[in-house]
């Protein structure tokens, strides 16, 4: 049995946790590109799954791969100002401070991880439930972009001769 953390120990911890905080958000600002770069793989490797697990059709397939490098620039934005800069800072200090806390005893231990699995599960359901939706989606984007491309491609068909006498009246005009 190990001995009870004092007022002062307490203070002490929770002001390390804060600057470490600080830390980690200064660091994240600073390296504003390597964060963006991290976000750029991290939706090369998202959309290459999702591309593979959801459409494995062989003509379709590499061309939602190509379409889907276009909002890379877009995604690595929004994720780096969205995501990695408000939330990553206070994740990675909680994570640390896990690897750093000693649990007093077994007991609470179990009674803290049975607590948890009610919401774990819940979180997992609701983010299933979102990759759903955003699949749908993709799926949807990619149908209209498709659609206004052969939609485009067809309008723009002329009459080879239509397209020469429309020339020749603008050259004259």
């Amino acid at each position: 049995m190990g001995k009870q953390k004092t007022l002062q120990e307490y203070q002490k911890e929770e002001e390390n946790l804060r600057e470490i905080l600080v830390l980690l958000e200064q660091l994240f600002k600073r390296e504003e590109a390597t964060a963006k770069a991290i976000i750029g793989c991290l939706y090369d490797i998202a959309t290459l799954n999702l591309i593979n697990k959801y459409c494995p059709l062989w003509g379709i397939n590499p061309t939602l791969k190509y379409i889907s490098r276009l909002p890379r620039p877009i995604a690595k934005h929004l994720g780096c100002k969205l995501y990695l800069q408000p939330k990553c800072p206070q994740l990675i200090t909680d994570w640390l401070y896990s690897l750093v806390e000693f649990p007093q005893s077994k007991a609470k231990e179990v009674e803290v991880i049975e607590n948890l699995a009610l919401p774990t599960e819940k979180r997992i359901k609701s983010l299933q439930g979102r990759v759903r939706v955003l699949t749908g989606a993709l799926a949807a984007s990619f149908a209209v972009l498709i659609g206004g491309f052969t939609w485009m491609m067809y309008s723009l068909q002329t009459n080879p001769v239509e397209l020469l006498t429309t020339t020749e009246t603008r050259l004259e005009n």
